[in-house]
């Protein structure tokens, strides 16, 4: 693409972002185009394999609203954790049964008629899913609730959340939203949308980290580790605040406040919650979280 009718002179729109790029004065965002990528020999050989996902939904709780979007797409990756090889991207729509709320269509652009008598063809989505070594998702305890609800079939599926499987403040980065992420990196995105979510998804997974390796690696790793989740059930109100410091996270629906803990930790913890919560009359409840788990109903 030329820009020569915006500033008069014949030059390409690469040459100019690049030569802006260069200018402490300037940043230069790309806009994100679908992952495609192949090479011979096929899907054989890869580390891992795993399948971005994202939903769009008629709100926010899967015990009364509906999926009305779903995109995919399958991908490949090496052990440093770069995406090799992509599937081809699969998306639906589907009809809840029920208007969407205005709200939901200006966020995402899906109207009624969009989802008019349209339907997720399930062998596929199933198939995709199972067939992968993980399920990946920005917010996986949002989608997956959605998708195990529609898809009972892929229950017990390991899950990985770029949200909160990657230490963002720790690589450098500000915030987790998924386009302020993008946007460190160099790119943007027409968000809201499940498909455009998950090329977006997939550009995330693929960065580089100056750590060696990428997002994917880092992500995968941590995910895949083992966890304990302490819940401190029947602790006091006035205890809120000790907990909150101390790094646990309030759950609307259990009504308790809950934290993930890793082996390493675990012992110490259970000694500072059973004296400063507790007062040594009582103890936590704690079962072990993994992949297959975390994220889960």
């Amino acid at each position: 693409m030329n820009v020569d009718a915006l500033i008069g002179v014949p030059v390409r729109a690469s040459v100019l972002a690049r030569a802006l790029a260069r200018h402490d004065g300037y940043r230069v965002l790309e806009r994100m185009a679908p992952m495609d990528r192949n090479r011979r020999g096929g899907t054989s050989g890869f580390a891992f394999s795993g399948c971005a996902i994202d939903v769009e939904t008629t709100g926010l709780h899967p015990e009364r609203h509906k999926i009305i979007e779903l995109a995919m797409q399958r991908f490949w990756a090496d052990d440093l954790g770069r995406i090799i090889v992509t599937g081809k991207p699969q998306s639906w729509f589907e009809d809840p049964g029920e208007p969407i709320d205005e709200g939901v269509t200006r966020l995402t652009g899906i109207t009624d008629a969009d989802v008019a008598g349209k339907r997720i063809f399930d062998p596929v989505a199933t198939s995709l899913i199972r067939d992968a070594d993980f399920v990946v998702a920005h917010n996986a305890a949002f989608d997956r609730k959605f998708l195990e609800q529609r898809l009972p079939d892929i229950v017990g599926k390991p899950w990985v959340c770029t949200l909160n499987d990657v230490d963002w403040r720790g690589l450098g980065f500000e915030g987790r939203v998924l386009s302020h992420l993008l946007s460190q990196m160099g790119w943007f995105f027409e968000a809201h949308r499940a498909q455009s979510d998950v090329t977006a998804l997939l550009h995330l997974l693929d960065h580089p980290l100056d750590q060696g390796g990428t997002v994917l690696r880092s992500a995968v790793r941590r995910a895949s580790q083992a966890t304990w989740a302490i819940e401190a059930v029947g602790a006091p109100f006035s205890a809120k605040d000790l907990l909150r410091g101390r790094g646990y996270r309030w759950d609307s629906e259990a009504k308790l406040w809950s934290r993930e803990v890793t082996d390493d930790v675990l012992d110490a913890e259970l000694e500072w919650i059973g004296l400063e919560i507790y007062g040594g009359l009582a103890a936590p409840r704690v079962r072990e979280v993994t992949w297959a788990s975390r994220y889960g109903a």
